[in-house]
């Protein structure tokens, strides 16, 4: 199941079990919170009952949170270090293939390209909605090379 789309939004409430979701331990991350929320513990459930919380349900989440962690330390599972594991395989993965190097140098040449037209064009050529579009686009997949090759903080990581 593809849990990447509500990491994001259960990770700022909950960052243990937004971590675990999509991983090896990502179906009980899951049905923890199907649980919580009373759906099922499908992707799309989980999300649209997220979209639909009650303050007592995200207060209950956080609960499930403690005792996901506790059970995981039961269990001498660390989603934090798996997660990190997962990241560290993509890297040596990548480590002698030209292929995300050429990516990378792609993505950041287009972004810095792309900022020195926009400002060495008159601004009533431009059109600020498209601008901003483009160069919010372009600075994720920045962000993203960027993650990948210098590693990224974690706000949840303990």
């Amino acid at each position: 199941m593809k849990f990447d789309a509500i990491k994001g939004l259960i990770g700022e409430l909950a960052p243990t079990i937004g971590a675990a979701l999509g991983g090896p331990v990502g179906g009980a991350a899951a049905g923890m919170l199907a649980d919580v929320l009373g759906c099922e513990p499908t992707p799309q459930k989980i999300e649209k009952a997220l979209a639909q919380a009650t303050p007592e349900q995200l207060a209950e989440i956080k609960k499930a949170e403690l005792d996901f962690e506790v059970r995981m330390k039961e269990l001498e599972v660390d989603v934090f270090a798996i997660e990190a594991k997962d990241t560290q395989h993509a890297r040596e993965s990548f480590k002698e293939d030209w292929t995300a190097r050429a990516i990378a140098l792609l993505s950041v040449s287009l972004f810095g390209g792309y900022i020195f037209m926009v400002t060495i064009q008159p601004p009533e050529a431009n059109d600020d909605g498209i601008v901003n579009l483009i160069l919010g686009y372009l600075g994720g997949i920045v962000s993203s090379v960027v993650a990948f090759y210098f590693g990224a903080s974690k706000s949840g990581s303990k």
